[in-house]
């Protein structure tokens, strides 16, 4: 955790392994990080939602045959948005055009946020979500 001078709750910061026994641990973290912010019981739903599937999607897809994948989780609350991002050094994987039962975390994040972006290069993806605050 990152302390802030506005005396506004401090950032939460993760950058670690990417591996599929962190993210319920992750989750949590986010989860409290997001009541301590005093965010509404739906908001904190909301958030450590959307950040789960997108740290999912970055353990899943981002290192298909690399066991030594780094995955970013930071989030941050402004006067009028909380901002949450998922950065992985890994690559980016297309959603098929037809995802089945499966394959609908991107569609499920840009529901549950303000907005969303996806940014992906070479050199890994960034998913910056961001939700309005009443102010």
């Amino acid at each position: 955790m990152t302390g802030t001078s506005s005396g506004r709750i401090a950032d939460f910061r993760y950058r670690g392994d990417a591996s599929i026994d962190q993210l319920s641990s992750l989750r949590r973290d986010l989860i409290d990080w997001s009541r301590r912010a005093g965010l509404a019981q739906e908001q904190v739903q909301a958030v450590a939602l959307a950040g789960y599937e997108a740290l999912a999607n970055a353990v899943e897809h981002a290192f298909p045959d690399r066991p030594d994948g780094v995955i970013e989780l930071h989030a941050t609350m402004g006067v009028e948005r909380l901002t949450v991002t998922v950065t992985d050094w890994g690559r980016w994987r297309e959603p098929p055009a037809d995802p089945g039962v499966r394959g609908r975390g991107l569609v499920l994040i840009r529901n549950l946020c303000t907005n969303a972006e996806i940014v992906a290069t070479d050199a890994g993806t960034t998913v910056t979500m961001n939700w309005d605050l009443e102010v």
